[in-house]
């Protein structure tokens, strides 16, 4: 997981000659499908998509792991074995990416 840590950052901070059109599509190994993410107000953010919803795995930091993505998942394929939900906390940008 450490390899995408900083990714979105790092795509923000490049010189984009029309920064509205930009595209990006991740798609994590466990992820069902790409997410999309486009940059609205200087960040990128994931642009909700019919049909997914990305749950997180959140709990104690393990030593030496990055931070959980997430997973995408498709909610139109049948049941899904949600992760519990946590409360409070802004899960639009995991700190992962």
């Amino acid at each position: 997981m450490s390899w995408r840590s900083g990714l979105l950052k790092h795509l923000e901070s490049l010189p984009w000659p029309r920064p509205e059109t930009v595209q990006v599509l991740i798609h994590d190994e466990e992820d069902d499908c790409f997410g999309l993410w486009m940059i609205h107000d200087g960040r990128l953010v994931e642009v909700p998509l019919p049909h997914t919803r990305r749950a997180w795995w959140y709990g104690p930091p393990k030593e030496g792991n990055a931070p959980d993505p997430g997973i995408l998942s498709r909610t139109d394929r049948g049941p899904v074995d949600w992760p519990e939900e946590i409360e409070g906390g802004d899960q639009s940008r995991p700190p992962a990416w």
